[in-house]
């Protein structure tokens, strides 16, 4: 797998947001250890989110974010768990050490990332959610789709804004419909959403290319102060909530 230039070469902007939500203790130990998460929206919703940030973990910025889509349509009980227990990668660290970092903080399976996620999920239904959906922005959205892609996993739906890795072999695995928020710096991912949508799911996959965009505009390197970036980081709130109430509705009625 490989990155796009810019998620390498991109560093994360400075940023102010008053968070909505608050950190809590995983109900469930991982490897032993206590892990924290962040909870957003509607505490009486009974539709679940989990979130996975990009590699400058809980940035300003990706806050406003999620915060915003655990308010969309309705609203979500959205958890942020935190993957890396030693914070985000540094602007000192981006170009030829992004990958590395991540093969030392994020790998799905040597840094625990599915068992962190079934922890929150099942938070979540304690707090008496009954449906689930997963998603990431930039190298949290391929976690979002490995995440999908094991056998009994629990999500109606995957993906994220601007992903990193997304390919139709990384995806051949993915066991529910996909939403692909692409920005001008990603390959052409509409043959990505196509072989997902062969798998004959009951809702299909939606993907939206943001012309304008520059890779990571919703997370940590994303400047909200840019009225289009705003106005692009708000359109894409609004498509991911649209979509996950979309796949609960239809999941109900099956």
């Amino acid at each position: 797998m490989s990155l796009v230039d810019a998620c390498c070469n991109t560093p994360s902007t400075k940023a102010h947001w008053h968070s909505k939500g608050e950190y809590q203790t995983l109900g469930t130990k991982i490897a032993g250890e206590d892990r924290r998460t962040y909870r957003t929206g509607p505490k009486d919703s009974k539709r679940g989110l989990i979130a996975v940030y990009d590699i400058f973990g809980y940035h300003p910025t990706s806050l406003q974010f999620l915060d915003r889509v655990a308010l969309s349509h309705g609203g979500f009980q959205l958890s942020v768990p935190d993957f890396f227990k030693n914070g985000g990668i540094t602007n000192e660290q981006m170009g030829a050490g992004v990958m590395p970092w991540i093969h030392e903080n994020g790998d799905f399976k040597k840094n625990h990332i599915n068992e962190i996620i079934l922890a929150a999920v099942e938070d979540l239904r304690k707090d008496g959610c009954t449906s689930f959906s997963i998603f990431g922005q930039c190298w949290g959205a391929m976690m979002a789709v490995l995440a999908a892609s094991q056998e009994g996993q629990p999500f109606l739906s995957a993906g994220g804004p601007h992903p990193s890795f997304f390919s139709i072999e990384t995806l051949k695995d993915v066991k529910v419909p996909v939403i692909i928020l692409a920005s001008k710096d990603e390959a052409d991912m509409i043959p990505i959403a196509a072989s997902v949508d062969a798998k004959g799911f009951a809702v299909k996959s939606f993907h939206k290319r943001y012309e304008n965009m520059p890779h990571g505009w919703t997370g940590g390197r994303g400047d909200w102060t840019d009225a289009e970036t705003r106005d692009s980081g708000l359109d894409a709130v609004d498509q991911l909530g649209a979509y996950f109430a979309k796949v609960v509705e239809a999941n109900s009625k099956l």
